[in-house]
Formats: structure tokens, sequence, C-alpha cells
């Protein structure tokens, strides 16, 4: 009896140990679907790049500035062979850089996607208005000879130029609101390589009257762009909007003051005061001055794309396999027959496959039905399998309703983002405790039928 009892232990043993080497198996081909999984998605990033760079990349708002030419001299001295002091006046032509006094962006953006082979891009149109106010009494440089108004030019940074359709208004106007100039001499580029974030974008040159204390400059252009979109505060005060019809915006750089999220999109304002940055209003142009040091960001992005919910399925992969063993060895115990090797291979091939058939199927389908197609292969053949294999309906249909459990409760961890590590713990833990309810007794029944024998 006692003989009995030590075979029929070790014979569980060896079943255990032969399933827990399959269990560990199967992370061999769940490794591989993963990394099958990165490289999809990297090749999804390639296209998006692309896509960017033809449509328009991320965008920056840097502007408008004023730039206005000036002449100053220096007084130097020299020291002749004889040992006397003379001196002498040098003439120097510079460039001064005027940012705004009041700053106003208005941005509303649509999106929209662009396709390449399977892969798809969101994209959007910037429709971009506003107004700039300039004072031009607060100038104050020293040795100043003259300050050339006549030639000074109205500079608005854009950094990708390419991605701008059309400027429908680009008007100056004086302090009785009477227009000095309109859009139909822009120019490309800004002239002001040194100074980062006006590097790039457009100029239009504005005659000034030396009497005019303060001008206005309002604008609106329409603008293409990817990914992101983000405008410098130049202004001594800077108030923006960017509202667009997108559900799904991440703020960087300085925080909107107030927003508004919806499904229908969102809306953000900012407040920004140039004391939160460590740049002067006016400055010359050869001065290093990085006007990125702050910037209010906005990134148009997708929750979670079907490879990231790929990636988080794969990682429940070798619990779901487990269970499905566990299910099975608890099957052959109950009923006293015995599994093959073949057959517990399987069954876990099965539940690998659907991995493989979730990473295809999302590149052509909407990722809700890809998820039900993929998970009705393992769910009914599994099912089915176990079925016939222990000539039982009834163990059939319990693994039957423990599969749609387990791809139920998945589908809903990968649908949620701030939720999912909590339900994915839960899910373990009602899995252990009906583990543990089902196997309660399991140890006694064999003692007892070994004990009998």
């Amino acid at each position: 009896m006692f003989d009995l009892f030590t075979s029929a232990k070790t014979n569980l043993t060896h079943k255990i140990l032969i399933v827990a080497g399959l269990s560990l198996l199967s992370l061999i081909p769940l490794g591989l679907v993963m990394d099958m999984a990165w490289e999809r998605e990297a090749l999804y990033h390639d296209v998006v790049a692309e896509i960017g760079q033809s449509w328009g990349d991320k965008q920056e708002i840097s502007g408008p500035a004023l730039v206005v030419p000036y002449t100053y001299q220096v007084i130097q001295e020299a020291v002749s062979d004889e040992g006397k002091v003379r001196k002498f006046t040098s003439t120097y032509q510079n460039e001064l850089v005027i940012l705004p006094k009041l700053l106003e962006l208005n941005i509303e953006l649509k999106h929209d996607f662009r396709s390449r082979g399977i892969f798809q891009s969101l994209v959007y149109n910037a429709q971009l208005n506003g107004t700039a106010n300039f004072e031009l009494t607060q100038i104050n440089i020293p040795n100043l000879i003259k300050l050339n108004l006549e030639n000074a030019r109205m500079v608005f940074g854009i950094s990708a130029n390419q991605a701008i359709d059309k400027i429908n208004n680009f008007e100056l106007r004086d302090e009785q609101s009477k227009v000095i100039t309109t859009q139909s001499s822009i120019m490309s580029g800004t002239g002001l390589a040194n100074q980062i974030g006006l590097e790039r974008g457009f100029h239009q040159p504005v005659g000034l009257n030396p009497k005019q204390t303060t001008i206005s400059l309002g604008f609106d252009l329409m603008l293409r762009g990817s990914q992101s979109i983000s405008a410098l505060p130049l202004g001594e005060q800077t108030h923006i909007k960017i509202s667009a019809d997108w559900p799904h915006p991440s703020f960087n750089g300085l925080l909107p003051a107030d927003r508004t999220i919806s499904e229908q999109g969102f809306k953000a304002n900012w407040n920004i005061s140039h004391l939160s940055r460590n740049f002067p209003q006016v400055f010359s142009k050869d001065q290093q001055i990085n006007l990125r040091e702050i910037n209010a960001n906005t990134i148009l992005f997708e929750p979670v794309t079907h490879y990231g919910k790929i990636e988080r399925s794969v990682k429940y992969g070798l619990l779901f396999i487990v269970l499905s063993f566990i299910i099975l060895l608890i099957f052959e115990l109950s009923q006293n027959s015995k599994l093959s090797l073949i057959q517990y291979l399987l069954v876990g091939t099965a539940m690998t496959l659907f991995y493989l058939l979730l990473l295809s199927l999302s590149e052509h389908l909407a990722f809700s039905l890809a998820y039900i197609i993929a998970a009705s292969v393992p769910v009914l053949s599994v099912s089915a399998y176990v079925a016939s294999a222990t000539a039982s309906l009834k163990r059939g249909g319990i693994m039957l309703a423990m599969l749609i459990g387990l791809y139920g409760v998945l589908y809903s961890i990968l649908k949620l983002e701030d939720y999912a590590l909590l339900m994915g713990t839960g899910l373990l833990v009602v899995i252990m405790l009906v583990l543990m309810f089902i196997t309660r007794r399991s140890g006694i029944n064999e003692s007892e039928s070994t004990m009998t024998d």
C-alpha cells in the first residue's frame, strides 16, 4: 500500500514537472511573437516618420518678431610706438530683434489620416491666427547712431516651411490702425541663423516711420503637421489657445492654465509671462539666444496602438498557457486517465497561435474584430480538443467557459489605460482563489483512493 501511495505521488510529480517544462518551453514562441511585434512596430514608426517628412513634421510656432537694422559706434584706444594713447571711433552694423509686448495665438487643429501600404499615420491641418503688439519706445542701445526703421522686417518662425499651405493674412498696422504692409511682399527665410527657434520661417520687409511708437501685426495662415504642435511664448505677455477635434492630447513643457477634454476633442489655454523665461524682449542678432527655453507643446497621440496592445497581451501568454495545462492536469487526476505529452503540446500551440493571429489580423482589421477572430481559434479548438481527449462534453464546456472568461478579461485589460495594472492584478488574485477552491480536496481524495487500493 505504501509503495502504491509513493508511486502515485511520483507519477503526479513527474506530470507536474512535465507541465512546468512545457510551460517554460512556451516562452520561446511567445518571445518570437514579441520580437515580431517589436519589428512591425519599428517599421510602423519609420513609415510615420516618412509620412511626416512629406506631409509636415512636428510644427513649432515661434513668432512673430520685429528685426530692425541699426548702426552704432565703438570708441577704442590704441597705444603708439612713442607710448602715446590715441582714441579712434569704429562704426558697426547690426540688427536688433524686438519681441512683442503682447502676443495672442489661436491654433485650431483638424486631424486626418494618411496611409502608406498597410500603415496609416495621424496628421493634422492647423489654422493659426492671432495678433502681436510691438512697442518701439523701450529700445536702449549704447552708442547708437541710427535705427534704420525704414529697412526693418517682420519675421515669423515656422519649423517646417514646406508645410505652409496658405497665408491668408499678414498685415502690419500702426497706432491709428492704418495698414502699413500686406502679405504680398512675404519672402522665405528669417535671416536669424544664430537665434535658436527663429532660424527657419519667413519674413516681410516693412518700412516704419521713426515717429511710430507702437505697431500691431495680424496674421492668419494654414499649416500641415503631424504628431505634435508647439508654440514659443515670445511675448512679454503671451496668450495661447489650442483646440482640436482629436480627443487624446498630451501636454508637455508648460502645462495649460485650463483645459477641456471630451470625446469630440479638446481645448487648452496658456497665459504665460516673460518672467518664466531667461531671455530679454530686445536683443541683438549676434547674441546667442535660445528661444526654445520654454514652450507650450501639445501632442496628438493614439493612447494605445494595436502593437502596444499586442505586446501587453503577450505578457499574459505564459499565464494563459499554464492555466490551461493546470485545468488539463485537474481533469486528468479527476478521471484517473492520462493525457499524452503531444496533447499538452498541441493545446499550448493553439494558445500561442492566438498572439500571432492577433498581430497579423490587427494590421488589416479593426483591433476589436481582429481580437474576436483570433481568440475564437483557441477558444473553439482547445475546448473541442479537450472534450474529445477526455471523452467528456462537460469538461470541454468547463474549458470553453474558462477560455471565454480569460480572453474577455484580457480584452478589458487591453482597452484600459489607467486601470490596466489593477485589472491584471485582480485577474491573478481571482485565478489563484479559483484554483485553490478546485484543488482543495484533491490531496485527500488521492490519499483515500490510494489507501483503498
